[in-house]
């Protein structure tokens, strides 16, 4: 039995969410003004359990998904995450990867790739040190993210993914900076438009660069 959309085309991949925690404040997902200290996040006995993460993906494996991704939050702060990767990799006929800012990648790259990960898609939305820090918002430094694309590459992670969301005005100097640092290295960059995603990211329409600009400005150094 395979789940479908309206469209009646096959869903085979599932985003699981571990933790609603994360060590950025990027003010396009968890600005502090929102996201502060204090901040009620959901109690660890709320967190569904390995076990029942598992449990999950399995009946979704079973209606027809074949890839699964962990997400967050920041999916590396939830404690002993190898060993939900290590349960997951167990199920056959799956590709298992994960979304992450990158920041402990490079403590646990290793044992993730032994347990069973797949890939990886790395969020950096800046290679300048003060524009990155603008965006995550708690002076996190910036070589510390490409450490841990680089361990993640030699871990044999791949294809890996980067992922820059581009804010007008903030950070889309960095757009070819990124096109070039990438360019040849094998990874798939993405550009990701300034979304709304609900009520706390405070979205204006004046913030977002368009895709069409983004692949004009690219395009007039390294034709698309």
């Amino acid at each position: 039995m395979n789940i479908k959309d309206k469209f009646g085309r096959p869903l085979r991949d599932l985003r699981i969410s571990i933790t609603d925690r994360c060590n950025f404040r990027c003010s396009y997902c968890m600005p502090k003004e929102i996201f502060g200290q204090g901040y009620p996040f959901l109690p660890k006995t709320d967190l569904l359990t390995f076990e029942e993460i598992t449990r999950l993906a399995r009946t979704f494996v079973a209606l027809g998904v074949r890839k699964i991704r962990l997400t967050g939050g920041e999916p590396l702060l939830r404690r002993d995450i190898e060993v939900l990767v290590e349960m997951l990799a167990q199920i056959p006929d799956i590709e298992l990867a994960m979304t992450t800012n990158g920041s402990l990648l490079s403590r646990k790259v290793q044992q993730l790739k032994e347990a069973g990960l797949d890939r990886a898609t790395i969020s950096l939305d800046a290679l300048d040190e003060k524009t990155f820090n603008i965006m995550n918002d708690v002076e996190f430094p910036v070589q510390r993210v490409l450490e841990g694309i680089q361990a993640a590459e030699d871990a044999g992670l791949a294809p890996i993914k980067i992922n820059m969301v581009v804010k007008r005005g903030v950070n889309e100097g960095d757009i070819l900076p990124m096109a070039r640092y990438f360019h040849g290295s094998g990874h798939i960059l993405r550009f990701i438009e300034f979304m709304d995603v609900g009520s706390t990211n405070g979205w204006r329409l004046d913030d977002v660069l368009p895709a069409k600009e983004i692949v004009a400005k690219i395009s007039a150094e390294m034709p698309i």
